[in-house]
């Protein structure tokens, strides 16, 4: 359809038909802002990318990433806190593994 009709008739079908289309929601547009604002710093998308192969400990991602443990565990808090990432514990170790929607953003951008 042609856009903005000059046309009387074809310009109120043509609008009508743009406000029958699905809104956008709101909430999902500052989610997904929050999301991309964490991701947004250097260090954490390092991170999610290497969350993306597997889980791990602070330790390793310390070893992978070649940064300083209190560093890595400040930005992985970040992470939680937004919800990007889950943690359990395993023996004295806590592991860390990206949310499958942030899994699937980032992994659709990516081949692994």
């Amino acid at each position: 359809m042609k856009c903005c009709p000059a046309d009387k008739d074809l310009k109120e079908e043509w609008e009508h038909e743009l406000e029958n289309e699905a809104s956008i929601d709101e909430n999902e547009i500052s989610n997904l802002c929050n999301i991309f604002k964490v991701l947004s710093n250097p260090l954490r998308l390092k991170i999610a990318y290497h969350l993306l192969k597997q889980e791990y400990c602070v330790g390793a991602l310390v070893y992978l990433l070649r940064e300083k443990q209190n560093l890595v565990s400040h930005h992985l808090s970040i992470m939680k806190e937004n919800e990007l990432v889950d943690s359990y514990r395993s023996s004295r170790y806590t592991y860390y593994r990206l949310k499958p929607e942030i899994r699937l953003m980032l992994s659709s951008n990516r081949q692994l």
